[in-house]
């Protein structure tokens, strides 16, 4: 049976299930008009663009952005041009009419313009265009350039698209795009598996107890995927991010499918990393690694009344959160919220970019995350969308989407967006630990080093505290709490403010003469912070600053202190929390008046041995599918053997919804 035929039992198979569990759809999400000022979930809407070589290969996919964006951040890909600057690109056209082409080349030092032509010739049909850019010779060889294509359509006026460029003598890129996608295919085919021995480098060291990530270490029963037996099921576009004469590092993001135990299908979504040396006519593979991760359906994923199989995942890095009361259970998987109602036996697939009649090739981009802000005891919920939107009402843009979730009304209303200038992984870094909205509507999200707090019903936007260096504040697991060194200090602060989002009041740990204070962290709500006396503290050459504690506090949330921790000729030298514990590193001080090490200690906090179950990320292992990542309940599941599965009914979003605070560079 062949690639297409596996697919194609997977969807009959799939579909036939979807008819049986789903009770309420979620296949409305085209365009409709809900009011004057609001509007649900548009399919997506913008071209491809792709690179081609001579030959004919596709590389470097780029997504279209709507919005004028800092082209510095930009440009993950690296293009190399022909020796004669011709370089064909296709746009894949989704249904639309191209227009116009138009293109730019940048410095990328200042993103000086050195280039901006109009393409007059090209060629179309139904599904594709295609375009040459003749790129003229006013760039240097072996330097890096910004290249910014821009196409209209008759329903956009202009889309941008980003990748760096580089021109020199021939970078044989037909060779080294055979070179990895002939790699990539190895690991799907049994009879070809074994010419892979010859490029791994297996080693002890090596990690084959999880398929969700392998490298060039690993066995090459592990590359290839053991007794799974995937196979591919979306086309293999390959992405070159750095490219010289000899060396290369290229990606290959794609979609695989795989028969389960239970008559049906999971699918995958895997990233593949080669990076590889050509000398003469010969490629080697220098690094290799793999990530893998299994897409959540609802379908035979409940090993218990308790616990969740989320499958074959990367890592253990679940973004999950119960009500206080246990009900209902929020988790992200593959970039899809779910809502687990324990008590109904209800499962709902809240938000995800996915779309019904589509390959999801633009949907189901990397460039986005999704947060869960807080879960309550009725199920409601905040959430943030971060990054691309690949479709809907801000499709692309990169932004920051607060939205809300109505459990009764089973639906999705976006309550802010914050347009943003900077790429997702620029964004990413810049967001800190903050995103919470309070009982009187107030959002506090924390942008570089500035809280701040903007009212949804008056969209005022207002500074709480500024200037947060890394290392001077701390933030609770709830995220409701923050605490800060008020002169921005990390080794010489006389006082610490706590302050409470939920309620506004706020709190001030001041020194005594003569000591300094220092932000340790949060476990649960309770903050950590250690005294010390001035005179110990000391300015190394190195650039860091020795600051022995001789006490170490805990504080809770109501300001009432939990611990005080000091022992005679007892130094703390440094306090990591590690979940519910924190670990002591010491030192004691000799008759000089230097310090020496000594024996490490830890605080346990007081819930530690709490006997209530929580909500668990965990992982179990078995022969054909190796560690999977599940996810254990706070409250178990009424009737696990009666689970329907409903999908949110709309996203509706609000015209005057966006805050002019944008996040600059």
């Amino acid at each position: 049976m062949d690639n297409r035929e596996n697919a194609t039992y997977k969807y009959i198979i799939l579909a036939v299930a979807f008819m049986v569990t789903v009770v309420v759809t979620f296949i409305s999400m085209n365009y409709e008009t809900s009011a004057i000022s609001t509007m649900t979930m548009t399919q997506a809407t913008l071209p491809v663009v792709m690179m081609q070589t001579e030959e004919g290969q596709l590389y470097n996919r780029l997504y279209g952005y709507t919005q004028k964006v800092d082209a510095s951040m930009m440009g993950e890909t690296l293009t190399p041009l022909p020796t004669d600057k011709k370089l064909s690109v296709v746009v894949d056209l989704y249904g639309q009419e191209l227009e116009g082409v138009s293109y730019k080349v940048r410095d990328l030092s200042d993103l000086s313009l050195i280039e901006n032509t109009k393409v007059e010739d090209y060629t179309q049909d139904e599904s594709r265009a295609d375009v040459v850019l003749n790129i003229k010779n006013l760039i240097d060889n072996n330097k890096e350039y910004l290249l910014e294509v821009t196409i209209s359509t008759k329903k956009q006026e202009e889309i941008y698209y980003y990748t760096r460029i580089i021109s020199g003598t021939d970078f044989q890129v037909q060779d080294k795009l055979n070179y990895v996608l002939e790699l990539n295919s190895y690991a799907y085919d049994q009879t070809q598996l074994k010419n892979l021995t010859q490029y791994l480098e297996t080693t002890s060291s090596g990690d084959n107890s999880n398929f969700g990530k392998v490298n060039i270490h690993s066995k090459q029963s592990q590359v290839g995927w053991g007794e799974l037996g995937p196979f591919i099921e979306s086309d293999r576009i390959p992405s070159i991010t750095q490219i010289g004469q000899e060396t290369a590092e290229i990606t290959i993001d794609y979609m695989v499918g795989a028969e389960n135990d239970n008559n049906s299908y999971d699918t995958y979504r895997v990233k593949d990393y080669y990076k590889i040396r050509q000398s003469g006519s010969k490629l080697y593979l220098l690094d290799y690694e793999r990530e893998a991760g299994q897409y959540f359906d609802g379908q035979n994923d409940f090993l218990s009344s308790s616990k969740i199989n989320l499958g074959i995942q990367p890592d253990t890095d679940v973004m999950a959160q119960a009500s206080d009361n246990g009900q209902y259970t929020a988790f992200v998987s593959r970039n899809t919220l779910w809502e687990l109602d324990s008590d109904n036996s209800e499962l709902t697939k809240v938000f995800s970019f996915d779309a019904e009649d589509s390959d999801n090739i633009r949907e189901r981009g990397s460039q986005h995350e999704i947060r869960i802000m807080s879960v309550s005891d009725e199920g409601s919920l905040y959430f943030l969308i971060c990054g691309y939107m690949s479709r809907g009402a801000h499709e692309g843009e990169i932004g920051i989407s607060l939205c809300s979730y109505n459990y009764g009304e089973n639906v999705v209303q976006e309550e802010l967006y914050l347009p943003v200038d900077v790429s997702y992984e620029s964004m990413e870094e810049r967001i800190g630990g903050i995103a919470y909205v309070n009982d009187n509507n107030l959002f506090y999200i924390l942008i570089d080093d500035t809280l701040y707090a903007i009212n949804l019903i008056s969209r005022e936007v207002m500074t709480e505290v500024s200037g947060l260096a890394q290392g001077t504040y701390a933030v609770s697991k709830g995220r409701n709490m923050i605490a800060y060194s008020e002169n921005h200090s990390q080794y010489d602060t006389d006082s610490i403010r706590i302050f409470n989002m939920q309620d506004g009041t706020d709190y001030t740990i001041r020194a005594d003469a003569g000591e300094k204070l220092k932000v340790l962290g949060y476990i649960n709500s309770d903050f950590i912070y250690g005294i010390a006396d001035a005179e110990d503290i000391v300015s190394e050459g190195d650039g860091n600053t020795f600051f022995p504690m001789y006490q170490v506090n805990i504080m809770a949330s109501d300001y009432t202190m939990q611990k005080e921790y000091n022992e005679p000729g007892i130094y703390v030298s440094n306090a990591i929390v590690d979940k519910l514990r924190v670990n002591l590193y010491r030192v004691v001080k000799n008759a000089d008046g230097s310090f020496s090490e000594t024996t490490m200690d830890q605080l346990i906090n007081r819930e530690e041995n709490s006997t209530s179950d929580g909500l668990v990320i965990d992982t179990i292992s078995t022969t054909n599918r190796k560690t999977e990542v599940i996810l254990v309940l706070k409250k178990a599941i009424s009737n696990v053997n009666n689970i329907t599965v409903r999908y949110s009914d709309k996203m509706i979003f609000k015209k005057d919804e966006t805050s002019d605070l944008l996040m600059k560079h």
